[in-house]
């Protein structure tokens, strides 16, 4: 009989190591895609000793507070009861409220779990369970969420093969027709025209396999990019959200799961998934 595999890793590895060593260039440590990801402008420093003071009273536990940077306007009374592990960088935190439609929360992060994460500036993080491995936006609200997780082998629904992987890990995306045989691999972009043709022309070979070819070099193969979130996107009572790229301005609610997406959202056209 087939038993789940339970590994187990050392308390302190959490929230680290998100490149393995295999994947890791020489020179480089495993922030550095994520900071070049990350182009809010955002200058961090470290906690004074006051402000450490002020997260334990309350509630706040992490694992280094060293690995905690914030910037010049954050305000430690706007976070509490959140567990923080590895590098954890967050903007400014006023002491004001975010309104979208009729919800309204105030700027901070409350009762979350936040793993390896950039924020914005002036931010809701509400009661997020699971929280690892993104890089979100300023006014971004996040509310009530079970699992929000970024992997290090995320390719965001583009059918391309990470370092390392196999081919079975490619994504197809199966269409035309219920009986199968004319999959194509999506990718950020790919317009009707483009699933039209590669789907119709199945036996031309040459046809074939350079579309395989745009595809695969269109996207990086390295290990180690973040999710990301952007700016002014509300995403609140959803279950599992795992390796998607979101765009800003997004709103997502209701959703039970949302897997290997990019969402091309933005301020000249915004998203809106709901009960998905």
């Amino acid at each position: 009989m087939l038993k789940n595999i339970i590994y187990q890793t050392p308390h302190d590895a959490l929230g680290y190591d998100f490149i393995k060593a295999p994947y890791l260039p020489k020179g480089k440590n495993e922030y550095y895609l994520r900071n070049l990801q990350n182009r809010n402008g955002i200058e961090y420093r470290r906690l004074t000793a006051q402000e450490i003071e002020r997260l334990v009273i309350n509630r706040n536990t992490s694992d280094n507070w060293n690995n905690f940077l914030v910037s010049d306007a954050f305000n430690p009374d706007l976070v509490k009861n959140c567990a923080f592990f590895g590098l954890v960088r967050i903007g400014k935190l006023e002491p004001v409220c975010l309104g979208f439609s009729d919800l309204k929360m105030p700027v901070g992060l409350y009762h979350s779990t936040i793993i390896s994460c950039d924020f914005g500036d002036n931010v809701v993080v509400n009661n997020v369970n699971y929280l690892s491995h993104y890089i979100i936006g300023s006014e971004v609200m996040l509310i009530n969420i079970h699992e929000l997780v970024a992997t290090n082998h995320a390719k965001f629904g583009n059918g391309i093969i990470k370092e390392g992987e196999e081919e079975s890990d490619r994504i197809w995306m199966e269409i035309c027709n219920e009986n199968t045989g004319r999959k194509v691999m999506p990718f950020n972009g790919m317009l009707p025209g483009d699933a039209f043709l590669w789907s119709r022309f199945r036996d031309d070979d040459q046809l074939q396999n350079q579309f395989k070819k745009i595809t695969e070099e269109s996207f990086n193969n390295k290990r180690g990019y973040y999710g990301k979130i952007g700016d002014r996107t509300l995403i609140k009572n959803c279950s599992i959200i795992k390796d998607v790229w979101i765009g800003s301005d997004a709103y997502i609610k209701g959703a039970n799961k949302l897997k290997n997406l990019t969402i091309n959202s933005g301020p000249e056209g915004r998203a809106k998934a709901v009960n998905w």
